[in-house]
């Protein structure tokens, strides 16, 4: 537990003594969706000094909720990765990140490629009676994740999908424009701004059914 405290018997104030201080929520964002190294987690929270990182994980480890280990050969080096405690607050980031959606953005403000595929579980709207099921692989820069999508939701994990019915290829911010609606797949992949394999209707459903997606006629 951090230095700090609320001294509340609370479940909300205990909670908040754990994960409260600054950047500490957003390690456990970063690590959702599976295990990275120091480096990886610098790259997520580029704004987070070392020194802050470094002390965020300890206190962490020290509550449980992140452990470090190591991966075997042919890596051979430390990861850190959630416990099953940690995995607990899956619900309570989608949540807040699904209500933190409606905040207005600064200009030119950055997200890492995991909040945006927390985002995409967070946000996931199909009309009623989708029936859409599929299994679609975004391919990021260094990094991949594999969405499972059911008329009840979207499930990410990190990792290349198995037999996608479709793969997109694509940056973060155009994932980003994809998932807020500022283009469309089909005209993105008409630009040449991501690359599609596979159903590309399927994309398109999948996709429209975020706010304020943009329609084929943008």
């Amino acid at each position: 537990m951090a230095e700090r405290s609320y001294d509340d018997a609370c479940g909300a104030a205990l909670a908040m003594d754990a994960v409260g201080e600054r950047w500490a929520l957003l390690v456990v964002r970063e690590l959702i969706f599976g295990p990275k190294r120091f480096g990886d987690l610098r790259t997520g929270l580029a704004h987070a000094s070392p020194n802050v990182l470094s002390q965020r994980l300890k206190e962490l480890e020290a509550d449980g909720i992140v452990r470090r280990t190591e991966l075997g050969p042919p890596t051979s080096t430390h990861v850190y990765e959630l416990t099953d405690r940690g995995r607990e607050l899956r619900p309570v980031l989608i949540a807040l990140s699904r209500w933190g959606a409606g905040v207005p953005t600064k200009p030119g403000t950055e997200m890492s490629a995991d909040a945006v595929m927390l985002l995409l579980e967070a946000l996931y709207a199909p009309p009623t009676g989708s029936t859409l099921r599929a299994s679609i692989g975004i391919r990021l820069p260094g990094d991949e994740f594999a969405l499972a999508v059911t008329p009840a939701g979207v499930t990410v994990r990190r990792g290349r999908a198995e037999h996608p019915d479709a793969t997109i290829a694509v940056t973060v911010a155009q994932l980003r424009a994809l998932v807020f609606g500022s283009i469309s797949v089909a005209t993105a992949v008409e630009l040449g701004r991501v690359e599609a394999e596979g159903d590309l209707d399927l994309a398109t459903r999948f996709f429209s059914a975020y706010p304020n997606a943009a329609t084929e006629a943008s």
